[in-house]
């Protein structure tokens, strides 16, 4: 979910990327009306265009690093529950290790694509920062009706300082493809702005579990992540496969991080009618499990981490999915005749939602070759490992291995292919 201007966004693409994603010279943000995280305001494939979610023509992420601040104020007796930040950094190390494939709900952002190519999942990890600044004060006013009654609220500007700062006192880095998390202990509530009717779990309908945005100055790419362990609010019904309150808190990382490398300035993959982004599409669909049981279920391995997020809207599909539909490859080798210990290999393969673009192999005996086929020659007889990897159009991998034999037999040269 991304905040909102009240004004009209103006900021063109070509000026995005050459400011390396940030905001024209002298741009100010304008004020944010916040698009409110409820079940109310998902869309299903027939209400989008034939076409999907649409291109507004701005930039997208071709790669990201993200950084967690975790805010636990001095002073404010508002802390976080244990394991908390460690579940949380071991996700995002999780993602940044499993980059490039397809077999999560990461692997869909690749459909996404501006005039560079895909918003590819690749993803490394930048490090968390616990920051004690002590709170200023009350900004806004959380809505005890409908909220948890946190007595405890600052608006986005305020976040936004706060954000400001530690980038600032730990010399972080701010290039375009640098993303932070600001996440935020049980207790500690945020609005839009002072005034607003928007706020962190509460408010009119129901509040939001998360947004993302951009500093004023346009240095920063950021998301705010509120406590969403909060009964009746967001994922917090949800299992919990790492038994913690961290895990609601969890999907909702998943979905600004998604949306923040498919729309991170508000003027790419977004409906213009609603504001409404890939990861909006999707808030109440999470799909099916794939292992645990009741409470502990998960539906998402990433890297042998277990969790449970929710899906993102597929354009290609016309539909919220868990991850893309995997690629077939493979390749068969062959003897080539007549020149000495050489291997013909050949690739074949196919992409269900796209084309595969590359093909690299890795022989098994230090050298590597580009291309959909390739000969080798080897330095002995013996067996190998050789390893195909093709890059499909959404920017995913794919691997395929088998075992090689090359052996002469009366003086001819034999290659034999074991798979698996």
């Amino acid at each position: 979910m991304r905040r909102r201007a009240l004004a009209a966004f103006v900021l063109p693409a070509v000026v995005a990327v050459l400011a390396g994603l940030a905001l024209a010279p002298g741009a100010r943000a304008r004020e944010w009306d916040p698009l409110p995280l409820h079940a109310a305001r998902v869309h299903i494939a027939a209400e989008l265009d034939r076409s999907g979610l649409p291109y507004g023509g701005g930039p997208v992420l071709h790669a990201n690093r993200t950084h967690l601040i975790f805010w636990q104020p001095a002073g404010s007796g508002l802390t976080f529950d244990p394991g908390y930040e460690t579940l949380i950094e071991g996700f995002l190390r999780n993602v940044a290790a499993a980059s490039r494939s397809a077999t999560s709900v990461y692997g869909l952002t690749g459909q996404y694509t501006d005039h560079s190519g895909p918003a590819a999942y690749v993803s490394s990890y930048g490090g968390a920062v616990v920051a004690s600044d002590p709170l200023p004060p009350n900004g806004c006013t959380e809505p005890a009706a409908s909220g948890p009654g946190w007595s405890v609220c600052l608006t986005d500007e305020q976040l936004q300082r706060e954000i400001e700062h530690v980038v600032r006192a730990d010399h972080l880095p701010t290039g375009p493809t640098d993303i932070y998390f600001l996440v935020t202990p049980d207790g500690l509530g945020d609005c839009a702005y002072a005034g607003s009717s928007s706020c962190a779990l509460g408010g009119d309908p129901n509040g939001y579990c998360g947004y993302h945005s951009q500093t004023d100055d346009g240095l920063v790419l950021y998301a705010v992540i509120p406590y969403n362990a909060v009964p009746g609010h967001c994922q917090s019904s949800n299992p919990r496969p790492n038994g913690s309150t961290a895990d609601p808190a969890i999907s909702t990382i998943s979905h600004e991080q998604s949306e923040m490398i498919t729309d991170p300035l508000g003027n790419a993959w977004i409906d213009p009618r609603t504001g409404e982004e890939d990861g909006d599409l999707c808030l109440t669909s999470f799909g099916p499990a794939i292992g645990g049981t009741g409470a502990r279920a998960w539906n998402e391995d990433i890297n042998g981490g277990h969790y449970y997020l929710q899906e993102e809207w597929s354009n290609y599909n016309g539909a919220c999915e868990p991850r893309p539909r995997p690629d077939w490859i493979g390749f068969r080798a062959s003897a080539d005749a007549g020149r000495g210990l050489w291997v013909r290999f050949v690739a074949h393969g196919e992409d269900p939602q796209g084309r595969i673009v590359a093909y690299r192999w890795f022989f098994g005996d230090g050298h590597t070759a580009l291309g959909w086929r390739s000969a080798h020659r080897y330095g002995h007889a013996g067996q190998y490992r050789v390893v195909l990897r093709t890059t499909d159009s959404w920017g995913n991998w794919s691997y395929y291995a088998a075992t090689v034999t090359v052996a002469r037999t009366d003086g001819r040269l034999l290659v034999a292919t074991n798979a698996g």
